[in-house]
């Protein structure tokens, strides 16, 4: 048999990676699926996480589950080799090779040693062998599956041949091999790398035989069956916290991010897939179709205190003395409203009140004007609170409803009642504070008469609001109301004001708000925003002499300071 120097038919050993990974953790690399890498090391403190070397001589982590080995032959290996090479002379400016702080003068001669090594493999003289009688090369396609081919290999002349032709003819072999077993004809080279690969094999070959929760590398037409995890079934996991532990959405989103951190410490690097694909999900903004909104509970019970609320609103006796004993069932139907509105995804909540044009914000707003019960009242008015918070269209409705009138009414009608002025006025100021024109019905009930009633609290607020808070609710009331008028000699609260001779406390309040830089009515973030309310009103008293005159000298120059202090500018 004729002696030739063929393509070395010797493989070397390197790592594949199964998946994209994202480096969540210092000293990681970060990768695509099907990137290769070298074995640095599997000895280090962490046994889920192996050392490496990607293709721009980058060392850092990868975990061990991420990777499978591969075996590939002399030349794939040399080219990778020579492209690490490369881009380590191409960043010879820079202080490090990579965020280990490996020393670059040390990974060179490491590199150099290897293609040395490589090359002399490479040069080898083997018995001329026909490609055909070796047997058939297997690769693993893009879902995973083995196939095989046949080698192309040529003959090569041992007249002719030289290194480079024969790096050409093994590259066009099939240059990466499933394992099948360990190889134990590579002692030099292994040698020249610390005996790492050899090492790697060992425990590697261990390891796949002794955990059954790792497929071997090698099944014969048959593909990996991994579990799915999409971003629906991590919204379903929040959900779950939120509704075993009374949560809010948010607060349930990072109770679950907290918890799977925390098991990328204790559990194996099997379950690192899906730990990160879970730890990716939930850390962005996870949005829902309808159907999957409609399936989740906090839908379903908010359908059903709107079914009984409105079955409240329609009864026939609702007003007689029989469906007092029905106050506790209702207040509690109310108390999970609130609680669901105000912990549950946003968009759970604005699905459900917004199917059927809105109607059951227009059921809740009868039912509240038919409730003669103040503690039924009470929960109804921090439902509206709540409500308003989810769409510019709901506070539009209850602007335009009979709310309006019936909360102006309800605060006459119960001067030295702190409780229900304080709730009445707070909602009022939330339905004007977009700023849209109340219909001129409402005027009945908004006119000048109540602006009045409204200047005279802050002024001289009853005796029973023993924390102060009637006059700081209802100037926020004004300057919200203000907001409705965009000509002077329609605004009615430039007509209230005006048939006074003082208001020494609101006049303090303005300013003192006006110091602070708020704008303490732009309580949503509905779009569009409604002009600086504060800047409105100030504008406004001064555009009327008579109104003008209600500030003092010396609230004009504190006015002028703060003006000049905080350089405001109309």
């Amino acid at each position: 048999m004729s002696k030739k120097k063929v393509p070395a038919t010797s493989t070397l050993d390197m790592l594949r990676s199964l998946y994209d990974f994202k480096p969540t953790y210092a000293k990681t690399l970060g990768f695509k699926e099907n990137d290769y890498f070298i074995l640095h090391s599997i000895l280090t403190k962490h046994k889920n996480w192996w050392e490496v070397m990607n293709d721009k001589g980058e060392i850092g982590y990868v975990p061990s589950n991420y990777v499978e080995k591969i075996v590939v032959t002399p030349a794939f290996y040399l080219q990778f080799v020579d492209k690490c090479l490369d881009c380590i002379k191409r960043n010879e400016m820079a202080t490090d090779v990579s965020s280990n702080d490996v020393d670059k003068k040390v990974v060179l001669d490491k590199l150099n040693e290897m293609k040395v090594n490589v090359e002399h493999m490479l040069e080898v003289t083997y018995p001329c062998i026909a490609s055909d009688d070796g047997p058939p090369l297997l690769y693993k396609n893009s879902e995973g599956q083995l196939e095989t081919i046949k080698s192309t290999t040529s003959k090569c002349s041992s007249n002719s041949s030289s290194l480079s032709e024969c790096r050409k003819c093994d590259i066009f072999e099939d240059p990466i091999k499933p394992v099948h077993k360990m190889s134990n004809g590579k002692d030099n080279l292994k040698k020249s790398m610390d005996s790492i690969h050899e090492t790697y094999a060992q425990e590697e070959f261990h390891n796949r035989r002794s955990d059954s929760g790792i497929h071997s590398i090698i099944q014969s037409n048959s593909s990996k069956v991994l579990p799915v995890i999409t971003h629906h079934s991590v919204y379903e996991l929040i959900e779950n916290v939120r509704i075993n532990t009374q949560l809010s959405h948010e607060m349930s989103r990072i109770a679950l991010v907290t918890v799977v951190q925390g098991l990328h410490e204790l559990l194996p690097a099997s379950v690192f897939p899906y730990l990160s694909t879970i730890l990716s999900y939930s850390q962005e903004s996870l949005k829902i179709d309808d159907v999957q909104i409609e399936q989740t509970h906090d839908a379903s019970r908010l359908k059903i205190i709107f079914n009984e609320l409105t079955s409240c609103k329609e009864d026939s006796q609702q007003r007689s003395w029989m469906l007092h004993e029905d106050e506790s069932v209702i207040k509690e139907y109310l108390r999970e409203l609130i609680q669901i509105l105000t912990n549950a995804d946003a968009s759970i909540s604005k699905h459900v009140v917004s199917s059927q044009q809105y109607h059951v914000i227009t059921t809740l707003i009868q039912y509240y004007q038919m409730e003669t019960r103040w503690s039924i009242r009470q929960l109804l008015l921090q439902a509206f609170g709540v409500l308003c918070s989810f769409d510019k269209t709901i506070v539009s409705i209850m602007l335009n409803s009979i709310l309006p009138g019936e909360l102006a009414r309800d605060m006459m009608a119960s001067p030295r009642n702190v409780a229900k002025l304080n709730y009445s006025s707070l909602l009022l100021t939330m339905i004007m504070s977009m700023g849209e024109p109340v219909p001129i019905t409402h005027y009945e009930y908004l006119g000048v008469p109540f602006v009045t009633f409204v200047l005279d609290n802050i002024e001289c607020p009853p005796d029973t609001d023993a924390d102060d808070q009637i006059p700081e609710l209802f100037t926020n009331l004004i300057i919200a109301y203000n907001l409705q008028f965009q000509i002077c000699n329609e605004n009615i609260i430039l007509k209230a004001l005006s048939e006074r001779s003082m208001a020494k406390a609101l006049i303090e309040r303005l300013l003192l708000l006006l110091n602070r830089e708020e704008d303490p009515v732009r309580i949503f973030d509905h779009e569009p925003k409604p002009p600086h309310s504060l800047l409105k009103l100030f504008l406004d008293i001064f555009s009327n002499r008579v109104t003008a005159n209600l500030f003092y000298t010396n609230d004009i120059l504190v006015l002028i300071d703060i003006i000049k202090l905080k350089q405001i500018i109309p």
